[in-house]
């Protein structure tokens, strides 16, 4: 995108704004995993900074399981604009229920880690994966999971039509998530 994707508009809010309305439908409480630096503190809400420089979204979770409170903590990233609270709180209840250590979105493409719900118990599970130089939350984390090396976990798959979990990382991808929900359905 060449800027911070989180100030990107769509459809008269900007993405962080589009995750926060979302997080505030499902979730009690809302920090934001902001990276090594304090951003968006305009926004009133809790930053949670990452304890590794560089540690991508994988550092971003070990953050935020970090600093909550003992038990499941949903994570949604701000560049899946689609997504929607009853989807969210599917998830959640879904991990409560099960007690799962996490219970994440599946779309045609595979899990989506950013869109997921994480018990805080990972937390230390997450910093040896970044501690042994693990970034990727695909390549460390999902990894785990699908190798069955955290047994309690679930996915919950999300209607392919509507695009949910399809991420705006380029222009071109801005431009699709603008077109009108019905239009996105005919060609998904």
């Amino acid at each position: 995108m060449g800027r911070d994707k989180a100030r990107v508009e769509l459809d008269g809010r900007s993405l962080i704004e589009r995750a926060l309305a979302v997080l505030d439908g499902s979730c009690a409480t809302v920090a934001l995993a902001c990276g090594g630096a304090p951003r968006y503190a305009e926004l009133g809400r809790a930053l949670v900074l990452d304890r590794i420089e560089d540690g991508g979204p994988l550092a971003g979770i070990e953050a935020a399981l970090a600093s909550a409170p003992p038990g499941h903590v949903v994570v949604l990233a701000v560049d899946l604009p689609r997504v929607d609270a009853a989807f969210l709180e599917g998830l959640l209840a879904r991990a409560r229920a099960e007690d799962l250590d996490a219970c994440l979105a599946r779309s045609p493409f595979g899990l989506e880690p950013l869109c997921g719900v994480y018990h805080t118990r990972l937390a230390p599970r997450i910093r040896a994966l970044l501690d042994r130089g693990e970034r990727k939350v695909t390549s460390a984390l999902v990894f785990e999971l699908e190798a069955h090396a955290l047994p309690r976990w679930a996915a919950i798959a999300v209607d392919a039509h509507h695009g949910a979990t399809r991420n705006v990382n380029t222009p071109a991808d801005l431009e699709a998530a603008r077109a009108p929900l019905d239009e996105r359905k005919a060609t998904a």
